[in-house]
């Protein structure tokens, strides 16, 4: 018996664009874990990349060719386009604590370990000294530098 349901083929942009979207939500998925193991969310997250500009590349290349609707494939570009954009914001957003491991640890071992909201308070205070201090530093060296 035949089936009475046609098999439609993928552009390839949309085939990328499907891809990066998978991607990007393995990424995510990754990132919610403690701090040393998030750093594998970067590998999805970077393919994601790769596949979008890939969706990008394809979708440009087909809006060139005259029997493709040039408001679909714009708006395809710009989907696309949008999402490389959230996924730098992943990367950086799992890349950004490994620039102050130490703190960032400490402040995730911290939280895991308060047992009330007075002390997961007190670590979340502790934290943001340690980033003031951190970021007052590199303001006064960049004064001195420039003075």
């Amino acid at each position: 018996m035949a089936s009475s349901r046609t098999s439609r083929v993928l552009s390839p942009g949309v085939a990328h664009a499907r891809q990066s979207a998978i991607l990007m939500l393995v990424g995510l998925i990754a990132s919610t874990s403690p701090l040393p193991y998030n750093a594998v969310a970067v590998v999805p997250l970077v393919w994601a990349g790769v596949e979008t500009v890939l969706s990008i590349q394809a979708r440009s290349a087909a809006r060139s060719t005259p029997q493709a609707p040039a408001g679909s494939q714009t708006r395809g570009i710009v989907s696309s386009v949008v999402g490389l954009v959230l996924v730098c914001v992943l990367i950086m957003m799992v890349l950004l604590p490994y620039a102050i491991y130490d703190m960032s640890k400490s402040l995730q071992d911290c939280t895991l370990g308060a047992n009330t909201a007075v002390a997961a308070t007190d670590c979340n205070a502790r934290f943001r000294d340690g980033l003031d201090a951190i970021l007052h530093g590199f303001l006064n060296s960049g004064q001195h530098a420039g003075g």
